[in-house]
């Protein structure tokens, strides 16, 4: 949802380079009239790629990948699968093909119970990494007592919120403009730099 809205609203494309399940994000891309990107790589079963890919009796060429992303016109929006630690490969996660990508990443966050572990994970693995960084994006939020920590905690980095629609979403575009133009266009214009913790309220 998010990788869309930024699509749609930047007029950048949506590449998913490994995608998992059925119907597969490209699909849903396109039906929001999106510019897509054919992924390198796409399995119906639905789990991790390396998962994915060993079920098919198949394997994820890590130099494939990062060949097709020299091809690529830039800028565009990259969209992982399910975390920073989720295994590509047997030696690599998607917080490695981000490193070497060298793009800067927005971190998408769900303030589901386990929310504030995971987040504070990803962050420290993002700040440890030294990978440039946007900032965060909280996403499905209803109103829940504990999503304030997020709000409050992470405020300095906060580029926006998409709350859950429970009766459908609104066009990508409208998304982008209600509710991540404001905190992503500063920060597009700003050079990206490395995530640093103590910016950050830890006590």
């Amino acid at each position: 949802m998010v990788a869309g809205a930024l699509s749609a609203g930047l007029n950048w494309p949506y590449w998913k380079p490994i995608q998992t399940g059925n119907p597969p994000d490209t699909h849903i891309a396109r039906t929001w009239g999106l510019s897509v990107i054919e992924a390198a790589y796409s399995f119906e079963f639905p789990s991790a790629p390396l998962i994915a890919a060993q079920k098919e009796a198949t394997a994820i060429s890590w130099s494939l990948l990062l060949s097709q992303w020299e091809t690529l016109p830039k800028p565009l929006i990259v969209e992982g699968a399910g975390g920073l630690f989720v295994p590509i490969t047997p030696k690599h996660f998607f917080i490695d093909f981000f490193q070497a990508l060298q793009s800067p990443i927005v971190l998408v966050v769900r303030p589901y119970l386990g929310a504030m572990n995971h987040t504070w994970l990803s962050l420290r693995a993002i700040a440890e990494y030294k990978l440039d960084f946007l900032g965060v994006v909280l996403c499905g939020t209803t109103g829940d007592p504990s999503e304030a920590y997020f709000r409050e905690t992470f405020a300095p980095i906060l580029l926006g919120e998409i709350p859950f629609y429970a009766g459908g979403l609104p066009e990508a575009r409208l998304l982008y403009q209600k509710h991540l133009a404001p905190g992503i266009e500063p920060a597009l214009a700003n050079p990206p730099a490395p995530l640093t913790l103590q910016t950050l309220q830890t006590t």
